[in-house]
């Protein structure tokens, strides 16, 4: 009987000792399966975490490029805002001097005609002795009077316009410097 106890435990032993490694197997392929997919997890979230970083850099050159763009902007704002200042004879006719009349007195009459100035405006102006006098002449004629008669704006835009109209651009890029 003794026997046959040990027997039938010995069985059963030997079944839960199979039924254990049977469990030890699963638990086994259960963590080896979990290592492969916490690898791939891992995989995925640098992937992941690198599509994000050349996503940050991309926006980095995007947001770049916009400062850039808005510099730009601002700076043609900016030069807009310069190009409608009024030119005002009692505090513009020195930086008017150094940037024309100094520089190309000669082509007085083409300024004057580009800033539409009347024709017996310019028969006065030419009684002038010399072509520094006479430009100086126009243009105060200009600064003062420059609303009636069809004439344009005293503006530094209207001034700039002229001169680059009668190929003097670096005295007009002089002259915006100047102001």
């Amino acid at each position: 009987k003794l026997n046959q106890q040990v027997i039938v435990k010995t069985a059963e032993l030997q079944e839960e000792n199979t039924k254990l490694r049977e469990d030890k197997s699963s638990l086994e392929a259960s963590l080896n399966a979990l290592k492969e997919e916490k690898v791939k997890t891992e995989k995925q979230a640098e992937e992941l975490r690198s599509n994000m970083l050349g996503k940050v850099e991309g926006f980095g050159s995007v947001l770049e490029e916009m400062k850039k763009s808005l510099d730009v902007l601002e700076e043609r704002q900016s030069k807009d805002e310069l190009m409608r200042t009024k030119l005002e004879p009692n505090r513009h006719m020195d930086v008017v001097q150094k940037a024309i009349i100094d520089e190309v007195p000669q082509k007085w009459k083409e300024i004057a005609t580009s800033l539409k100035f009347e024709l017996n405006k310019i028969g006065k102006v030419e009684a002038k002795k010399n072509d520094q006098e006479k430009c100086y002449e126009m243009l105060a004629e200009w600064l003062k009077h420059a609303k009636g008669s069809g004439e344009l704006p005293r503006t530094l835009n209207t001034l700039y316009d002229a001169l680059v109209d009668r190929d003097c651009r670096p005295e007009a890029d002089k002259l915006v410097e100047e102001v």
